[in-house]
């Protein structure tokens, strides 16, 4: 060991590895001229992926393809095909644009579709949840369980449970509205606040109840959701770039006068460089991609470009306004071994601002195209980039390196990186295993078209090697069988026949069931969204192909019709066994079922009934009647100041918001402000002046937010002591009234007066009525 350390520190070493690289570098260029893929898109991978932002406790990955299982690496992105297994007291969260799904201890979790439409996933066991932040026209989650399957078309936030048995699902509305599919086209709607427990797929029996408290796992849930919602969003990047809200806890913003705005990671080394403390990971349809060990090493990595500036690294993102595409790694290759046995070195170093990406794996001019300008800020010229990006497609598409190319990174000190081809695709850390090499001996090295498309992944390379104490997982995957309202997709194959064709397709899962009657694994004829989402928009017709006679979703208390010769099931009538009240019926909060027919009997007059006869009342005399004015005069205007002292605290509750949130509003520009002084000292006189003027007119816009506020609460006190005179001059007219003194009535006349009062019955309220 000690004589293999001395040899890679050598110097004979060091021109060794510069020879093989440039060797390797010459023969995968020839390598790599194939033929040119073709130009419509059809097998270029998707924009969207999964982030593993947090485990806990054993969690097992097997890849899309793989048989053997391995251990899940946090930022490890996932896709179509890969699956998650938790164990004893295990937890793990998936980021992805626009929501968060978390995984419960002992719980069976997989990707079935994962694209630029659809979120698809299975629950073979245990539980899930998922928080829904916001949704692009046509974007949908689809959770499929054993029991029944559950789109979600509109934010909100929901939970879904597997019995042990795995013949009953628990589907829990914490917020928004979604739609519970079962066979025969049968479906529900679910509402906030309640939970549904399903037994068979025919949604024919169902327990309805109330939420009431939580478990550990909500509280661990809640707990994430509220860390998310107290960052507030950045504006600096896209909010479709998954990562984004880690940048500002381990980092800050500076906005530079060539890239914009620039975030610099802190707690960083002075030889620290981007993609330097991590591993490559074999991720289909991707290929080699980048797995950084740094908890903020995600967006970074995937997104954007990096620039050294004033001797710092600072990562620089794409435009705000586009929705980004996601990449494995952006880097530029130099060099690469033709086989594990040779075990040549690979070296790499991030691109820069404005600098084109070449991936190494199959795309399509428009995919080529995409992946560059979303993830490129541009100051001035942007059709200069885009005539660039063009330009370099031309040379990617015949395999050819771009000649007389310059990068800005490729010479700064520490940007460049190398290690073994062996420790390359063993995913070993790049940071313990780099090869002590002097970059200036690779400043004549081509940059390799195609990346390192030359070295063959191993078992390692998909997902590190579980230990040997981990406890069992199934060969293969999952074996209890979900259903499914959309075909899966076919996972990406681990293993590319050749970069330039379109990657290989792993089976289709053969545990998924259609709920339209089509066997396991068959796939229908759009598989990428799901046929109609008319829930999302209740005024609009079918869309698509969708069906045209489709039965329309119940309600959360509508009961569901029974089969022929079923009974209701008297555990999800009472599920708490409690006894119901005098009348025989059910309590609020507790679900009854009852048959189609006793609806239908219900609904239908008794035979052999009389119609209601109408009542016929003597006439009240005046004083009645002056009593029942006066009665009614009060009422309604004790209704009328309840409606505006209602209104009135509800107006003082929305201003109270409205100065808590100008409050915190003012705390974050202070804290600005005080990080912008820290910032002055350390920047020349004309960047003084310019945060001077800056802060002079942030103080300006602040004095004239106040002056507003002052004018609105103004006017609001004013409204409200208008309305408070126009009540007193409304209400005190009739109490000035002086009332006429009765005349004495006639013994006969009082006891008719005492019968008539007695006779009267006080108006039912209106929210009696209701009840």
């Amino acid at each position: 060991m000690r004589v293999l350390t001395a040899f890679l520190t050598s110097p004979h070493h060091r021109r060794w590895m510069a020879a093989a690289l440039l060797i390797c570098a010459s023969g995968l260029t020839q390598a790599q001229n194939q033929a040119p893929p073709d130009d419509n898109g059809a097998g270029d991978p998707p924009s969207r992926i999964a982030r593993l932002s947090y485990r806990e406790g054993d969690v097992g990955l097997l890849p899309a393809g793989e048989k053997d299982w391995g251990d899940a690496s946090l930022n490890r992105p996932l896709t179509t095909g890969d699956r998650l297994s938790t164990g004893d007291g295990a937890r793990a969260e998936l980021q992805l644009d626009s929501g968060t799904l978390r995984i419960a201890d002992d719980s069976n979790f997989g990707f079935l579709t994962l694209n630029d439409q659809l979120t698809q996933v299975e629950l073979t066991q245990g539980t899930a949840s998922v928080t829904v932040q916001g949704l692009d026209d046509g974007q949908s989650y689809e959770i499929d369980t054993p029991t029944v399957a559950l789109v979600i078309d509109q934010p909100g936030s929901y939970r879904v449970d597997i019995s042990e048995d795995g013949k009953s699902t628990r589907v829990t509305d914490f917020a928004g509205h979604a739609t519970v599919y079962g066979e025969g086209g049968a479906q529900r709607m679910v509402a906030a606040g309640r939970s549904y427990e399903f037994v068979d797929s025919s949604l024919s029996v169902v327990s309805i109840n109330d939420i009431q408290g939580g478990d550990d796992f909500d509280a661990w849930v809640d707990s994430r959701n509220q860390q998310y919602a107290s960052t507030p969003a950045d504006p600096n990047v896209s909010p479709d770039i998954v990562g984004a809200q880690d940048l500002n806890q381990y980092g800050n913003w500076q906005n530079d006068p060539d890239y914009g705005q620039v975030w610099y990671p802190a707690s960083v080394g002075a030889d620290w460089s981007p993609y330097s403390d991590g591993h490559w990971s074999y991720v289909g349809p991707w290929g080699w991609t980048w797995v950084d060990a740094s908890p903020w090493g995600f967006a970074p990595y995937h997104y954007g470009r990096w620039a050294h500036v004033r001797n710092r690294w600072g990562w620089v993102p794409g435009p705000v306004g586009v929705r980004p595409v996601y990449a494995p790694a952006l880097v530029a290759f130099v060099g690469g071994g033709v086989s594990i046995g040779v075990g040549g070195p690979v070296g790499w170093f991030p691109l820069g601002p404005g600098e084109v990406y070449n991936p190494w794996y199959r795309a399509s001019r428009g995919y080529y195209t995409n992946v560059n300008v979303t993830n490129i800020y541009v100051r001035n010229n942007r059709n200069l980039v885009i005539n660039n990006i063009n330009n370099r497609y031309n040379y990617f598409r015949d395999g050819r390196p771009m000649p007389n190319e310059r990068y800005m990174n490729r010479d700064v000190p520490h940007a460049f990186r190398a290690m073994s081809g062996q420790d390359f695709v063993a995913a070993r850390n790049a940071r313990n295993h780099m090869a002590q090499v002097d970059p200036r001996r690779f400043s004549e090295a081509a940059v390799m078209p195609r990346g390192v498309s030359g070295l063959n992944p191993v078992r390692a390379s998909f997902a590190p090697p579980r230990a040997n104490t981990a406890r069992p997982l199934p060969a293969g995957g999952f074996q209890r069988e979900v259903v499914a309202r959309t075909p899966p997709a076919a996972g990406f194959g681990g293993r590319l026949v050749n970069v330039a064709g379109a990657p290989r397709m792993a089976p289709t899962p053969n545990n998924v069931r259609l709920l339209n009657g089509q066997g396991p694994g068959m796939r229908g004829a759009n598989p990428a969204r799901p046929q109609d989402f008319s829930a999302a928009q209740p005024n609009a017709g079918p869309r698509g192909n969708a069906p045209a006679a489709r039965p329309m979703p119940r309600g959360d208390n509508e009961p569901a019709a029974m089969r022929a010769g079923e009974l209701p099931s008297a555990r999800f009538a009472r599920p708490n066994a409690q006894p119901r009240g005098e009348n025989n019926q059910p309590r609020p909060g507790v679900s009854f079922i009852p048959s189609a027919d006793s609806d239908r009997m219900r609904g239908q007059a008794a035979p052999g009934t009389l119609p209601n006869a109408p009542r016929i009342e003597p006439a009240q005399s005046q004083q009645a009647r002056q009593d029942n004015a006066e009665r009614f005069q009060r009422d309604n205007a004790m209704q009328q100041r309840q409606d505006v002292q209602q209104q009135q605290m509800q107006q003082r509750r929305v201003q109270q918001q409205q100065q808590l949130e100008q409050r915190q509003q003012m705390q974050q520009q202070d804290v600005l402000q005080q990080r912008e002084r820290m910032q002055q000292q350390r920047q020349p006189p004309d960047a003084l002046q310019q945060r001077q003027q800056m802060q002079q007119q942030e103080a300006q816009q602040r004095q004239a937010m106040q002056q507003q506020m002052q004018q609105r609460d103004a006017m609001q006190q004013r409204q409200q002591m208008q309305q408070r005179q126009e009540m007193q001059q409304r209400y005190e007219a009739p109490r000035n009234n002086p009332q006429p003194q009765p005349q004495q009535a006639r013994p006969e006349q009082r006891q008719q007066q005492q019968s008539n009062h007695e006779e009267r019955r006080p108006a039912p309220r209106r929210d009696d009525q209701q009840r």
